[in-house]
This record gives structure tokens, sequence and C-alpha cells, in this order.
């Protein structure tokens, strides 16, 4: 949070985070490009990783400039620019404003679909072609988004189609991408397949890997497609069977020896998170969690942690592009902390404390251990967690009458099941957790807690 806090004293207002070279502040740029959502969705992060209403706050000011974008016919980049920041802001608070914002950007984006070819456009390009690049399977989920939202079921319909069609010709057989493919308009045939990002046409660029493990999980998630979860399984099999060892990819898998890029390994280790949690296969989950896990523990061990660098970024060695080829990226920054939110919503492998009591008042619910112990974590399972996001505080005791916060936060509001908060690891008899109020204005309620070690 301190990096967070540093960064946003500094910005000027409308200005957004690009890229951090050495241990001079942010470059930035205005609400144009595709970077700018992910300033305002890493202080959602914020937000929910603290419970701080102080963040919220400052999400909802960074955000609003970018609101211009949701008419944006020109790009199909609204996913990474608005629903980072404004579907983020719907999700964690309920704004009726921030909603009516992301269903706009999802309604230009839907116009982007051709249907000849199946899919959206990702650039404008040769008279007769649609070019769809890897990264497209990103801003797909906001439709995904929007028809759950009160968007018309029409947009899941061009969102699972958008991602066939990059699961045919974006996925090489093997489970490595093409970065970009250009498509006949009157064929839907490929015209040419190859690379602007990466090292060579026949070569795989590491970030659009990781964007189709992501993309095509949540595409998976969204429709249970099978396709899609084939897809999904054949790109994380060839990322995690194709990593150096420390499980953080090179800027491209054919360029061992050159540069490593963080920011692809963060969007991995986040997409072998999610698929750790929606893949049926039980041997599978333990596969991608195991991956994605050691992903994370590298990206923040001190070879890629940027804590006394002095840089304004959080992971040093992100490779934005041959301009940048080894600096700190926003939105390496904001993967890495979308990985830590989704490990939350895992099974916790912390051992349970058995419970000698447990009591319920006004939505807390309360657990009496029956003698002091090391406490570790909080596994709580939130009322209507999967559509409901709540803001919460966990409190201990030793004495059951003197209580410390031991941390506070935001649940996800995205699943039915027990989320795990980890602790600093303390001495306590009592645990508490409390509800503070949710998105759909409601105090909020905690079904079930179970304390870890």
């Amino acid at each position: 949070m301190r990096q967070v806090a540093r960064t946003d004293r500094r910005l000027a207002a409308g200005r957004f985070p690009t890229v951090a070279v050495g241990s001079t502040p942010w470059r930035t740029s205005g609400t144009n490009g595709w970077i700018a959502g992910f300033w305002p969705g890493r202080l959602w992060q914020a937000y929910q990783l603290t419970g701080d209403p102080h963040w919220a706050r400052r999400a909802a000011a960074r955000e609003r400039p970018l609101a211009v974008r949701a008419g944006d016919t020109t790009t199909h980049d609204l996913g990474f620019l608005l629903q980072t920041s404004f579907a983020a802001g719907a999700d964690l608070t309920g704004s009726s404003g921030d909603r009516a914002v992301a269903l706009r950007a999802a309604r230009t984006l839907a116009a982007r679909f051709v249907p000849s070819v199946g899919a959206l456009r990702s650039w404008d390009g040769p008279p007769g072609e649609t070019t769809v690049i890897v990264d497209s399977l990103m801003n797909d989920d906001l439709l995904f988004w929007g028809a759950d939202h009160g968007g018309p079921a029409a947009w899941r319909a061009i969102g699972r189609r958008h991602a066939l069609t990059v699961a045919r010709w974006n996925l090489r057989p093997d489970g490595s991408t093409f970065h970009v493919v250009r498509l006949d308009d009157s064929t839907g045939e490929p015209v040419w397949r190859g690379t602007v990002q990466g090292l060579s046409d026949s070569s795989t660029w590491a970030r659009g890997q990781s964007w189709a493990v992501a993309g095509f999980t949540e595409a998976w998630a969204e429709t249970r497609d099978p396709a899609l979860l084939e897809a999904a399984r054949r790109a994380a099999y060839w990322s995690i069977t194709h990593l150096p060892a420390d499980g953080v990819p090179w800027w491209d898998y054919d360029a061992p020896g050159t540069y490593r890029d963080t920011t692809a390994g963060a969007v991995l280790a986040s997409g072998l998170l999610g698929l750790a949690r929606v893949d049926p296969d039980a041997s599978r989950r333990a596969q991608w969690r195991a991956a994605g896990e050691h992903t994370l523990r590298s990206l923040v061990s001190a070879r890629y942690l940027a804590a006394g660098t002095g840089s304004w970024s959080v992971l040093l060695h992100g490779h934005h592009d041959a301009t940048y080829p080894d600096d700190g990226v926003t939105y390496g920054d904001y993967y890495l902390g979308q990985a830590l939110l989704r490990r939350q919503l895992l099974p916790s492998t912390a051992a349970a404390l058995p419970a000698r009591a447990t009591t319920r008042s006004s939505g807390a619910v309360t657990v009496d251990l029956g003698r002091v112990r090391d406490v570790g974590a909080v596994s709580v399972r939130w009322h209507r967690g999967d559509s409901v996001a709540t803001r919460f505080r966990v409190l201990t005791s030793r004495d059951g009458r003197t209580w410390t916060t031991a941390r506070s936060g935001v649940s996800s509001g995205a699943v039915g099941t027990a989320e795990t908060y980890d602790l600093a690891d303390r001495l306590a008899r009592w645990v508490r957790v409390r509800p503070l109020g949710t998105s759909a204005g409601t105090t909020g309620r905690a079904d079930h807690l179970t304390v870890r070690r």
C-alpha cells in the first residue's frame, strides 16, 4: 500500500502511470491508449485488500476522467480501460453510476463484432480483413460482465463466439499462441498469422500466452463451453512446461537469456489461480494451483520485487515493449494484485483450529478456540457471497474483553464458497468477523467462520 499511496500523491489529476524507469517517477499518459484503467483498478484492489473507504474514494475520483472512453468506437481495449475501473467499482460498492459506464462500454465493444468471422475486431486493418489479437480475450470478458449485469444475452453469445474463434485460430495445436491473426471477412479463414510484439511470427510472445491462459479461463467460467475449457488447459499446460525454473517467463518463450517479463508472469499466475478454482478436474486444479503459486512466490521474492530499489513500481523487470524492455509496468502491478486476490478464493491449505463455541450477533460471527492459540488466517463464507461484496473487519482477543483489529478487507462478491484472509501471526482465544456493509446496501452477514493456524 505504500507504493500505491506514494503514486497517488504524486499523480496529477487525469494522468495515469505507464512505466517506471529506474528510480524516476512514473511516466504517465492521459486517458488515451489502453493502459489508463489499471491505475483506478489498482486503487480498487487497495480498497478490497484493506477495506479502507479512502481507497474507494480515490478509485472513484481517478476513474472519472475515463468515462469518456465508454463510447470509444475505435478500440477493443474497453475491458482493460473500464472493466478494471468502473466495473470493479460497481461490483465492490454497488455504484449505479459505475455500472452505467461499464454497461455503455460493453455495448460499444459488442458493436465491434464481425459476424462473418465470428470475432470482435481488435485493430482496424486492411480492407476486407478482421484483425484479432490474443489480448482481445481479456476485453471479451467485459461482454460477459455486461450480460451478467443487465445487458442483453446477445453479449454473452458474442463473447462466447469470439473466444471460440480465438481458440480456433490464435491457439496452435500444441497450446502455444499466435499474437495476431488476420481473417478474411468473406470466408472467415486466416490470411496471415504472426506477431507484432513477439520475437518472430513463429515464436510465442509470453504476455500473449498469459492472456490466453487468463482469457480462456474466464470464458470457460462464464460459458461452460467444453471447447473453452480445453483451450484454457492447453494454453496453461504449454505455459507451465516451457517456463524457466522460477516460473517467470522470458519476454518471449523463444528468447531465453534475454529479458524476463514480470507482466507476463503476473498475468499467468492470476490465470492459473483462476483455473485452479474453476477446472472441474481435481488433479488439474492441484496442478494449476501449484504452478500459479510457484510463479507468485517468485514474483514476490527479492529478485523481482522493487522493495529497497527506489522504483515507483511494485514489480521490477517488466517488458512493456522494445522501448521499455526491463522496467516497472503498471499492469504488471495490477495483475500481481489480482493474483493475490484470486489466491484468497482457493481452499486454504492451513490447518483449521478446533472451535469450542461459535456465537452470532448482528451478522458477526465469533469463535472461541477454548484457549489461546497461534492464529494466522480466517476462512469466511459470506451470505450471498457469489453476488454481493461485503466490507469486513477481523478482530481477535485473548481475554474476551479487549479486542484488536487483525485486518480489514472486502470480499470478492464472486464466490459462494469460503474466502481465506491471511493475518499477521498472533496469539488469540477469540476471533470475530464483523461485516461493515455490502455492495447491496445491507449490513451483511458472515455465515461461517473457520480460524486457521
